[in-house]
């Protein structure tokens, strides 16, 4: 049995690039967040349970989330990824992926969107 937990399209407004104009105006970013539950058998029994105790709560992530991208300030966003897995880690993660979205850069007149991927597998 496997259990996978996504948040996609948390928006949050920060100030995150290379450029001076990106460390003063503060810009869109989207966030996905990709949560796999560890498979321990204990882990899955607790959540049977109904309990939100026993499992991740989304609305912590997604505070999580917006709180990192709005206070702090980095000059990549590969930084940023690295900085949210970092705070959402916990016991009951066996993996996480972050994928944060840049879709107002330079580049807009030529890209969509613009967005890394950090992913780690708790050892």
């Amino acid at each position: 049995m496997s259990l996978t937990i996504d948040v996609k399209g948390i928006k949050a407004y920060g100030k995150h690039g290379v450029y001076k104009a990106e460390k003063e105006k503060e810009q869109l970013f989207i966030i996905d967040v990709k949560l796999l539950i560890n498979q321990d058998k204990e882990v899955i029994n607790n959540i049977h349970r109904d309990n939100l105790n026993e499992t991740i709560n989304y609305e912590k992530v997604v505070e999580t989330v917006i709180n990192i991208v709005k206070q702090e300030s980095f000059n990549l966003i590969e930084t940023l990824a690295f900085s949210l897995i970092d705070k959402l880690r916990d016991q009951k993660i066996n993996e996480i992926s972050v994928t944060v979205h840049k879709p107002e850069t330079e580049l807009s007149k030529f890209t969509d969107d613009i967005s890394v991927t950090v992913s780690e597998k708790s050892k």
